[in-house]
């Protein structure tokens, strides 16, 4: 018998190097398959929800992983957070249906971004310090901009994509004076999407960039038209909807 276990966790992701295995640098994935590996005595791979560059966080991040032996979850959430590093948390363990895919079953998720406008020790490596004046109204206009557009290759990284064209469900901006927030909910994510979004609309914001420069930079559906992008720091993935 297969057993399929769902992991919910969450991590501090400024001392690695992303989510996946890597060969230079540890990532968070490396981390919670050498702590299976010890409880379960055996090879186990995990398979994360999707990737996350170097220095980003995670509110909730959701993995699953497959085994032979049926052991209860609860057993296995607490020798992991008895194990892991102060920096990753294990939130929930359950058992599921064998054809579970972390990745493949994913509906939508939700990223937080946060830009931080007066210096803040406490805030240092959890968001992006930005200390020149930006226009709120701008910004918002360029998100009007934005949502028209289906295809956001342009302001992503570039690689091999399955849909490049995502249903942009909700992007909210919060300010409170000091924490500007931008919550964006899609469909999918293509690589480094949200870091150019975000980069792209505080380059509107200060005056760098004009909304119909924005505008040709999206219709080209070109990653090599994109012209900003905000730091990993200050990434979060706030959930994932399967």
């Amino acid at each position: 018998m297969i057993y399929n276990y769902k992991l919910t966790t969450s991590f501090l992701g400024t001392k690695y190097n992303g989510w996946q295995r890597q060969k230079n640098g540890i990532g968070i994935q490396q981390v919670i398959e050498d702590r299976l590996e010890r409880f379960f005595k055996q090879k186990i791979t995990v398979i994360g929800c999707c990737r996350t560059d170097s220095g980003v966080h995670a509110l909730k991040h959701v993995s699953n992983f497959k085994t032979k032996k049926g052991i209860e979850p609860a057993d296995i959430k607490r020798f992991l957070n008895a194990t892991l590093p102060r920096d990753i948390s294990v939130l929930d363990v359950e058992k599921v249906n064998e054809k579970f895919h972390a990745r493949f079953d994913a509906k939508g998720k939700t990223y937080i971004y946060k830009v931080y406008t007066k210096p803040d020790p406490f805030l240092f490596g959890r968001g992006w310090y930005f200390d020149k004046k930006f226009d709120l109204v701008k910004i918002l206009e360029g998100v009007e901009v934005l949502k028209r557009h289906k295809n956001l290759i342009s302001i992503a990284k570039k690689g091999e994509y399955l849909r490049e064209e995502i249903d942009l469900r909700e992007l909210k901006i919060r300010f409170d004076g000091t924490v500007l927030e931008f919550h964006i909910t899609a469909s999918h994510f293509l690589r480094g999407l949200v870091r150019g979004i975000v980069g792209h609309l505080m380059a509107i914001g200060r005056g760098s960039l004009d909304l119909e420069e924005f505008d040709k930079i999206l219709a080209y559906k070109d990653p090599e038209k994109g012209k900003f992008s905000a730091p990993a720091e200050g990434l979060f993935l706030k959930d994932i909807y399967y």
